[in-house]
């Protein structure tokens, strides 16, 4: 009985280790240009390194998008606040009247960052949808919240999301 539960217990472990998957309903053609607006910032009161973590998510699935094999991808200044939810339908109308026909919008849902050696996790979630500009209607969708050792970053948190994401689209 005590293997069985081990067992089940590692099963989830290593199941939880996996990761989210990328939720794909249409790809991305490899020479679309892929709009990337910065993403909203989180809103958690009281959590201050939520300020500019929109900014940094966005460009960081940006460079990741723009280094992948047959991707194309150009930030895009947030046309709202870094605060304000900005829609996926204004998203894809603001990316189409630049000239895209697929665009990322997405929100940070949590950004900490911790002082090294302090024993606590730093954490990063995110969600993210890519939308085709034409109709608004959603390509993919990510959507994930992730801790590490406080030897690593919020960033390298939000790296490794981009680069699930990319390689899925």
């Amino acid at each position: 009985m005590k293997k069985a539960m081990t067992a089940g217990a590692l099963a989830v472990l290593v199941t939880g280790c996996a990761g989210v998957p990328v939720t794909v309903r249409d790809k991305v053609p490899p020479a679309a240009d892929v709009a990337v607006v910065m993403f909203r910032d989180c809103t958690i009161q009281g959590q201050e390194d939520c300020d500019g973590s929109g900014l940094t998510a966005g460009s960081i699935f940006a460079r990741v998008m723009a280094s992948t094999p047959g991707k194309k991808a150009v930030p895009l200044d947030r046309p709202v606040g870094p605060k304000e939810p900005l829609s996926d339908a204004d998203a894809a109308a603001y990316a189409k009247g630049k000239g895209y026909a697929y665009v990322i919008n997405g929100e940070v849902q949590d950004y900490y960052r911790v002082a090294p050696f302090t024993f606590r996790s730093e954490r990063a979630g995110l969600s993210v949808r890519v939308l085709r500009t034409s109709d608004a209607s959603v390509a993919s969708f990510f959507s994930d919240r992730d801790i590490a050792n406080n030897l690593s970053t919020p960033d390298a948190i939000i790296e490794g999301m981009a680069k699930k994401v990319a390689k899925a689209m």
